[in-house]
């Protein structure tokens, strides 16, 4: 039997990051649906249509089956579930419902991160859970894990608001000396400034030239702020890059750009960081590598999203432990829905 057409909603990076899931499991999508359709016109060469335009085919729109794929949490699933069911869409499922659907059906998983990767490493999965620090990180810890393996997200605490600023975790180190690797236009600066943050310098990397264009003003308004256009990394190197313009953004071997990649020790060695943050799409690893030195000369505090790579869930936090020795305290908070904004949090002792 023919595959009913299968349409994920939105069309930012959280659904780019979903099309990979379905892509690795064969799983044929039609293409996104999105209020910004006309200004977007396709993703990974997929076509995008608004909810309500009236050139689809109806007959078409009532076999579809809509996921939902929008990680927001600010954003009303149950108003859009009504909203696409009086313009006559399908089935509309979230991701958990329709991965767990599928899983039954046939036994392949679309999430987004490949649980093949986690089989065979249970015990480097029950040392890192070890590191945490207090029962909210390990709930989150075992439902990240359980939504990789059966996309079930029942498990999950409530998304924390206010990410790389939890209102639930000690705060960082005033005044502020941060890098902020993967600043994307300067949003994680601008809520550090709304948290009441006192800066006294900042340097800012962000590869791709959209977002960079837009960090300057506030990169500009931060003490002691500097922004760089260099991706991060392990060493200093050029690396492909697939320039998006928004969050989604990363290294990819079959990115259109050359970038200049930089470590941390070899750009900034004598900057003494009181706060790192990473969000660079799956590069993280290879970033605090190459901020060894860095890291356990100013042991500043962390705030490393973990949730790009399967692996990072658990060899992000081994990493520090090891960069950084025992006095530490390890958090985990989600941000978003589903696995999606897991943030570690590392605050070490002086």
């Amino acid at each position: 039997m023919d595959q009913l057409p299968i349409f994920l909603f939105g069309a930012g990076g959280a659904a780019s990051w979903v099309l990979q899931g379905f892509r690795r499991a064969g799983i044929p999508v039609a293409g996104f649906v999105d209020d910004n359709a006309d200004r977007i016109g396709a993703v990974a060469g997929l076509p995008v249509v608004r909810p309500d335009n009236p050139d689809v085919d109806r007959g078409h729109l009532a076999e579809s089956t809509v996921v939902l794929a929008v990680m927001n949490p600010a954003v009303d699933e149950a108003v859009l579930r009504v909203r696409l069911a009086e313009l006559g869409w399908g089935t509309v499922q979230s991701l958990g419902e329709f991965g767990r659907s599928e899983l039954r059906r046939s036994g392949r998983s679309c999430g987004m991160l490949d649980p093949k990767a986690l089989a065979g490493n249970a015990a480097e999965l029950k040392a890192a859970r070890s590191l945490l620090s207090d029962a909210h990180s390990r709930l989150v810890f075992d439902a990240f894990v359980a939504f990789c393996h059966e996309l079930d997200d029942s498990g999950f605490p409530e998304v924390s608001p206010h990410p790389y600023f939890p209102e639930d975790l000690p705060s960082w180190r005033q005044p502020l000396r941060m890098v902020d690797c993967g600043a994307f236009d300067g949003d994680t600066l601008r809520a550090a400034q709304r948290h009441g943050y006192e800066f006294e310098a900042c340097v800012a990397f962000e590869p791709d030239p959209t977002n960079f264009a837009k960090l300057g003003p506030t990169v500009q308004s931060v003490r002691g702020g500097m922004a760089w256009p260099c991706g991060v990394s392990d060493r200093t190197q050029l690396l492909r890059f697939s320039a998006q313009g928004d969050t989604g953004s990363s290294v990819s071997e079959h990115g259109e750009l050359a970038i200049q990649c930089v470590s941390l020790d070899d750009t900034i060695p004598h900057f003494a960081p009181n706060l790192i943050k990473l969000d660079i799409e799956g590069s993280e690893q290879a970033a605090l590598e190459g901020a060894r030195r860095l890291i356990q000369e100013s042991r500043p505090g962390l705030a490393v999203s973990v949730y790009h790579l399967p692996t990072d869930i658990w060899r992000i936090p081994l990493l520090l432990s090891d960069m950084l020795g025992p006095r530490c305290s390890f958090f985990l908070r989600r941000h978003s829905r589903t696995i999606a904004d897991t943030v570690l949090y590392v605050f070490p002792e002086p």
